[in-house]
């Protein structure tokens, strides 16, 4: 999985974030599906482990508002207001306590 091209991308705007998930899974052959609650994505399932490629939402004010792209390892790629993309952990204090849930493509590629 080449990751370097999405390393370091500035963040573009409100709802970034879903904009940026969608490429890097568009760039591995897999659709993210343009719904505001994952589990209305018909070609999608919520999953207990996160494998590479899947998508972790996160809670952010209370409500589920940023996605990130597992990659393997326990870590995430995502992008968030005022800085660039970058790789960090899903058991890191800030984020931990903020997933969601975890969602896989279970679709045709």
């Amino acid at each position: 999985m080449n990751l370097e091209p999405f390393v370091g991308v500035p963040y573009e705007g409100r709802h970034f974030c879903r904009v940026f998930a969608a490429r890097v899974l568009a760039a591995h052959g897999v659709p993210l599906p343009a719904v505001v609650k994952p589990e209305r994505a018909s070609d999608w399932e919520r999953v207990a482990r996160p494998g590479a490629l899947a998508v972790v939402v996160f809670q952010t004010g209370g409500a589920p508002d940023h996605v990130g792209v597992c990659i393997g390892r326990g870590r995430f790629l995502h992008v968030e207001e005022g800085s660039r993309s970058r790789i960090e952990f899903l058991s890191s204090p800030l984020w931990s306590s903020r997933i969601e849930g975890f969602y896989r493509f279970k679709g045709e590629k």
